[in-house]
């Protein structure tokens, strides 16, 4: 294995951002380093990170090289001395099969945790519609928000009680529903839920 390979399997982008001072909450987003952010629009995995406002992605060498303005080359020995990993010690062939069991449970609890989070956010910006928007007479033409919000409201609590309540079959097709295809952007989704109460986030349920 080569340098980048062991650095790719040894250390997630997680683990990275972390420890060079970027803090990932319990869904796996963090304020954005590579840019102005006010509210966290960087997704985190194990496997690789990406900015739903400025569109920043890539893996962990391509995380700590935007970070630190090194080449690919010195962010792969960065994080080698870093998290003291030996090119000349590669991981045996069961710790590679370990770390990849684990990278894959850890990113449908990622993936788990992010829709619940979105879910919740639209579900409180419906609720706030609901009322805020409601016709105040018979005569008045309803608001879009308030369709939205009649339209969608009882469907997204549904998703968020299987998320809550339901058994791993279950929330696992909750969870594939809403990433499927792209439609569920999900911290594209958190972000405007909070910055902005203009109505077409229902587009992602």
């Amino acid at each position: 294995m080569n340098l980048f390979e062991i650095v790719k399997y040894g250390v997630s982008c997680r683990e990275a951002a972390e420890r060079y001072g970027v803090e990932v909450n319990h869904y796996g987003m963090a304020l954005c380093p590579f840019h102005n952010d006010r509210h966290p629009s960087l997704y985190v995995a194990d496997d690789h990170y990406h900015c739903f406002a400025c569109g920043e992605h890539g893996d962990v060498i391509d995380f700590v090289s935007k970070l630190f303005h090194l080449s690919l080359y010195d962010a792969a020995q960065k994080l080698a001395a870093d998290f003291h990993l030996t090119p000349d010690k590669p991981p045996s062939a069961a710790a590679l099969h370990a770390k990849r069991i684990q990278t894959e449970a850890q990113q449908l609890r990622e993936n788990e945790r992010l829709c619940f989070s979105v879910l919740s956010d639209y579900a409180r910006v419906l609720r706030s519609w609901k009322v805020q928007y409601a016709p105040q007479s018979p005569a008045e033409a309803p608001d879009e928000r308030f369709i939205e919000a009649c339209h969608n409201l009882d469907q997204t609590e549904y998703y968020l009680d299987i998320l809550c309540t339901g058994d791993s079959y279950e929330r696992a097709e909750v969870i594939q529903q809403q990433m499927a295809d792209g439609r569920r952007q999900a911290g594209q989704a958190a972000t405007e839920v909070r910055e902005n109460s203009q109505g077409g986030i229902g587009r992602w349920i």
